[in-house]
This record gives structure tokens, sequence and C-alpha cells, in this order.
């Protein structure tokens, strides 16, 4: 006789965990509606993913007018930022070295050669081989350093570390392959073509690229690891479009299981990035990463 009173109990439960901020998942089953904020602690992180975006001002992408887009899907169900700024205009590559070995180092978009290198410490040589890996799609062959329609080197900020050997380089910077990829390295750094990641494409381009790769049938957000809760997924971009400036704020999108849906307000740029993916894999700051708060506390990492 006491059957009502409890089912009714038990569904109350039920629709109070549906609908909780921190609600847990089961760990290697794909998520239903959000992939962020299934558990109320970070976890300790295994992998970290960083895909690469060109070009494009917070308005442009994340804006109120900017159109609909994944960019937009991912921000409304994740963690993103209204004041995230660029270390270096109107260049690229000072960019991504900025944002993973803590220095511009040049003032142009280079490739990789003397004059146009670093010779200091990065994100890449602190963790060393068979322990991260930079993806390139449309790269001819691994470790290519030339120009192509659609690859630039500029865009895979490993080529530009001396610290980082020709063996290594070979194995650990490759051409993105067409079927889903496996992540095996602690740290991988995602480069869309140069249509995908709109240097030369547009944002529609780029968010069905994205929306593939991330929540498509076979898309790494559905899949281990990131499913048994011990990835988090960046969306960078290195600056704002050719008629903005230094600070002109950039979009930026943080996805985990422990990020709740949650706008960022204070100040970040690359550094803040950069000093937050090497803690999170327990490594010392590098340049000027050391000088600047990380993500990690408002992103819930």
């Amino acid at each position: 006789m006491h059957r009502r009173p409890m089912l009714l109990a038990c569904v109350a439960a039920a629709a109070l965990a549906a609908t909780s901020a921190v609600a847990l998942a089961a760990p290697g089953r794909a998520f239903a509606g959000s992939p962020c904020g299934h558990v109320s602690r970070p976890p300790a992180w295994r992998h970290i993913v960083v895909i690469a975006f060109e070009n494009h001002s917070y308005k442009d992408i994340l804006g109120r007018e900017a159109p609909p887009s994944y960019f937009k899907t991912l921000a409304s169900k994740c963690g993103s930022a209204v004041d995230y700024r660029a270390v270096h205009f109107p260049r690229s590559l000072p960019n991504y070295l900025g944002a993973t070995g803590g220095r511009t180092v040049t003032t142009a978009d280079c490739v990789p050669g003397p004059g146009c290198q670093s010779t200091r410490a990065n994100i890449f040589s602190q963790l060393g081989g068979r322990n991260w890996r930079l993806f390139g799609e449309s790269m001819p062959r691994p470790c290519y350093r030339s120009n192509t329609q659609l690859y630039v080197p500029r865009h895979a900020p490993a080529l530009y570390y001396t610290r980082i050997p020709q063996t290594t380089c070979r194995v650990d910077v490759a051409p993105l392959p067409t079927t889903r990829i496996k992540l095996r390295r602690k740290f991988t750094w995602i480069v869309p073509n140069l249509q995908h990641d709109m240097h030369d494409g547009t944002p529609a381009q780029a968010s069905a690229w994205l929306q593939a790769f991330l929540g498509g049938t076979h898309g790494l957000l559905h899949r281990a690891p990131y499913t048994r809760g011990h990835t988090a997924v960046f969306i960078w971009f290195d600056s704002a479009s050719q008629t903005g400036d230094l600070e002109t704020p950039l979009p930026f999108i943080v996805i985990s299981p422990s990020t709740p849906r949650h706008v960022v307000l204070r100040p970040l740029n690359h550094f803040s990035a950069l000093r937050s993916w090497e803690s999170m894999l327990h490594l010392p700051c590098v340049g000027a990463a050391c000088f600047v708060k990380g993500l990690r506390i408002p992103f819930h990492l």
C-alpha cells in the first residue's frame, strides 16, 4: 500500500537528477543533450584536444547578431569566454607560438627555417615524443613544411620548435585521417584546412566541418575517451578578422565533462590557455604563461 508514494518519490528524484547542471553520466556512454557538465568534480585529465580556427572575432561567431552555427550551439551548452584576446596582431604564427610556447617569437607568417623558429621549451617538447600529436587536414605528408592550396605550416606550431627532433616530427605531425582519429596522446592539436578553419572558407563551412568532427555519428564527443570523462576539448581562434585588432575579443569555447554551461567574463588570452593546458597535464609553465592566471577555476577544469 506504500507503492504509490514511493513511486512518486522516485519520479521526483529522477526529474531532479535530469535537470541538475552537474548530473552524473555513466562513463563510456554517449551524452544526450549536452556534452558538458556531467560530473561535479574535474577529473584527472588524460587528453586535451585543441581545434584551431582563423581570423574571426567573438562578434562574428558567437555574438548576438552572428548566424546560427555549431559554434553557438556548443557555447550555449558548455563554457565560453567573452573577453578572450590574441597576443599579437595581425599575423597568425605569433599567436600559434604564443599559445604553445608562451612567446610570440616572430612577427611574420613565415615557413619553418632559420630566423623563423624557436629554440625554447614548449608544450610539445615538455611532453616529449609519443605523448602529443598534431593532425593537419590536407597536409600532403607527415612533417610537411611548405604551403599548398589548402594547407600552411604556420597553422601547425610544432613545426617551428627546434627542440622537436625530425624523427619525432615525422611520427607526431601527421595528416588528419579521413576516418575517425584515435586519441592516444595527452595533447592533440587539430589543424583544419584553409577552407574549414575560415582562413579562406566561410563560417558556415567551418560550422559544418566541426559538427561532423565533434558531434556527428562517429564524432569525437560520442566516442571514448571523451565519454569516459577524462578528455577536454578547446575551440581556439588565433586572432580576429583582418579588419579587427589585438583588442578584439575572440571566440573561445571549452567542452568538458566537468564544465557546466557558463560564460566567463574575466580577461583571458593565449597565454592563459597555455597555462591551463600545462597545469592540466602536470607540466611547469613556460614563457609568458607563468605570469597569467589560467582557465581551470572559471571553467571548472
